[in-house]
């Protein structure tokens, strides 16, 4: 047996974007929204998998605000727990949910200030009501995205990352 070649796994850098790359967008069936370009990164933490590729753009009708989302930013998807993927996968809730979801948690709802036209901060209450609405926008059955909204509202308290911040040139008039 030990004449026998040992397995290797070569993960070289140059070759591993390739092969988890998006080639583009990631478009949800029913989705009324830009589709994000994200790309999966099997060697990040769990919780930072998933990589935007392009600045993500999205108008919240509701507040009258733009939310960009940058290129470079990881997320999870979905922070659905494993034993409930056959009811609800992390990939049935959409992409531009979790992700502008996870964007504003991230920041305790004060995103960096050129992210957010005109600048405003949102609460964790406001996060997840515009977790719930992208949600729709995408398509995901009613269903769906009530049992994901009332999950973060009882259980996302823990990553809320705030109050966040908020920049000092965001308070001053342009």
């Amino acid at each position: 047996m030990d004449h026998l070649p040992k397995p290797r796994i070569d993960l070289k850098p140059s070759i591993l974007p390739l092969a988890c790359r998006c080639d583009g967008p990631v478009k949800v069936i029913g989705s009324e929204l830009e589709a994000p370009v994200i790309t999966y990164d099997p060697l990040a933490p769990a919780d930072e998998s998933w990589v935007l590729r392009e600045d993500y753009k999205y108008f919240d009708r509701e507040t009258g605000v733009w939310i960009k989302v940058p290129a470079g930013f990881r997320f999870d998807l979905a922070s659905v727990p494993r034993a409930v993927w056959s009811i609800i996968a992390p990939f049935e809730l959409s992409i531009a949910a979790p992700l502008l979801h996870d964007f504003l948690y991230r920041h305790g709802g004060a995103p960096p200030l050129k992210t957010i036209r005109p600048y405003r901060t949102w609460t964790r209450a406001e996060a997840d009501r515009l977790f719930r609405d992208v949600m729709e926008r995408e398509g995901v059955p009613a269903w769906r995205r009530w049992a994901a909204y009332y999950a973060v509202r009882a259980f996302g308290a823990g990553s809320w990352r705030g109050p966040g911040v908020v920049q000092k040139e965001a308070l001053t008039p342009a």
